[in-house]
């Protein structure tokens, strides 16, 4: 019979009849995770612009915008648009090297 360590009574449980009173109670409006997910604003870093360092997202964003300079990154990625190959254009070059290519053989 396995046995397993309760956190709730303190004492030592088969694992195939673990007594209810011994489940914690449940929160429906509780996470499971150990904190609630939030973004904070506190950081430690030196600006590229000015040099000065900064603790607050907000006063780093505030200044990179009075300087008129842009903060990217966050911005969506745009799609790389292929150029359209000219066909005509590669077989004329072809052509052109080719032609070259046989006049400098025939010379030798």
């Amino acid at each position: 019979m396995r046995e397993r360590y309760c956190r709730v009574c303190g004492g030592w449980h088969a694992l195939d009849k673990w007594p209810h009173n011994c489940m914690p109670a449940q929160n429906p409006a509780q996470s499971d995770l150990p904190a609630p997910h939030f973004v904070s604003d506190s950081i430690d870093i030196q600006s590229m612009h000015d040099g000065r360092h900064y603790t607050s997202k907000a006063k780093l964003r505030s200044a990179y915008r009075s300087a008129g300079v842009v903060d990217i990154g966050n911005e969506k990625p745009q799609p790389i648009e292929k150029p359209k190959t000219d066909r005509a254009e590669i077989r004329r070059e072809l052509r052109r090297v080719h032609a070259e290519y046989n006049a400098e053989n025939k010379l030798l």
